[in-house]
């Protein structure tokens, strides 16, 4: 059951670590992403615009925030309780906005008022969409970022189990392991984390909110780097890349012409 002491703060940081729990190195994958964004801040005559798609609790705009003065950040997401977690943790005030809005909605750029950003960037989130929902949010892409802006998107990129099946098996089998100990340690599973932050008291209403916004959900097809690169592609990145790996842990990277 949830702890009915628990302050919004304790449940971020709990979700801090069931997140690593799944993924061995997050930090250091968080910390490619804002590296490239803290490069392309260097070469803007501007603070750097940052798109947060599918931003949870706002935890990667959150990192952003810190390593870069100035730097804004608008959070998109449908979930309410994560919504609200985001929004009653936002250590920035109007540096960093949070939205209501559903990623794969072609009018999400008019649903964000027609701003423009330097980056738009995602994680451990965007596996969620079919694959037709992936291709069409990057085609909206571009409508939302500048000329020359950059797409990051960190999540896990499972191995073909047909013609990888052993490095798949690895990577399973480490990412397991690493969970296994990660829980023995104290990280609340999944499940525990959901069960905690619906139950929160005064988030009845959120916590209602959320069984409807996810009624109709349903298993997805995972798709590929190889998938991800080429849509992008298709949208109009010019530069498109795999930057950072560990087994099925990557980042895909595109640059807008």
């Amino acid at each position: 059951m949830g702890d009915p002491h628990m302050t919004p703060d304790q449940l971020l940081e709990a979700w801090h670590d069931q997140q690593t729990a799944f993924i061995e190195f997050r930090e250091m994958r968080t910390r490619t992403m804002v590296r490239v964004l803290a490069h392309l801040q260097s070469g803007l005559d501007h603070p750097i615009r940052v798109l947060d798609l599918a931003c949870g609790p706002a935890s990667l705009a959150t990192e952003v925030l810190a390593a870069i003065p100035g730097a804004s950040a608008v959070g998109v997401d449908r979930d309410p309780i994560l919504l609200r977690l985001a929004k009653e943790t936002n250590q920035f005030g109007e540096r960093l906005q949070i939205v209501d809005a559903d990623i794969t909605d072609p009018t999400l750029p008019e649903q964000l008022g027609g701003r423009i950003f330097d980056a738009a960037i995602s994680a451990t989130a965007l596996h969620w969409l079919d694959p037709g929902e992936l291709v069409s949010l990057y085609q909206h892409l571009p409508r939302m970022l500048v000329d020359g802006g950059v797409f990051l998107n960190a999540d896990h990129l499972y191995y073909d189990q047909r013609t990888q099946a052993g490095l798949d098996a690895l990577a399973v089998s480490l990412r397991d392991s690493f969970q296994v100990n990660h829980m023995e340690q104290g990280a609340m599973s999944w499940d525990d984390w959901w069960q905690a932050a619906t139950t929160m008291p005064g988030w009845e209403k959120d916590a209602q909110r959320r069984q409807q916004v996810w009624a109709n959900d349903h298993p997805t097809v995972k798709v590929s780097t190889g998938f991800h690169l080429a849509a992008l592609q298709a949208a109009g990145f010019i530069e498109t890349d795999q930057i950072y790996q560990w087994f099925d842990d990557r980042i895909i990277f595109g640059r807008l012409a």
